[in-house]
């Protein structure tokens, strides 16, 4: 059952149509809004975390290389 073509002739019979019908149905999962909402409050707050991780890269970089312009223009910083 691991090769099925697409093919417009082919038909399924009774008894192949129920197997995959029942495979169908027996591989739902029950959905749980709890969990998804926890799935989806975890993504949010990594994601949070992840662009003020960058922000905080970004502004020491930019720090440093303020620093180091003014090192070589003879500014104080």
């Amino acid at each position: 059952m691991s090769e099925l073509t697409l093919n417009q002739n082919a038909r399924l019979t009774d008894a192949l149509e129920r197997d995959l019908l029942r495979g169908a149905m027996e591989s739902q999962q029950n959905i749980q809004p709890q969990a998804l909402l926890k799935q989806a409050g975890a993504a949010i707050a990594r994601a949070a975390g992840a662009f003020a991780d960058y922000v905080a890269d970004v502004h020491d970089a930019m720090n440093r290389a303020r620093a180091a312009s003014a090192h070589y223009t003879g500014s104080q910083w």
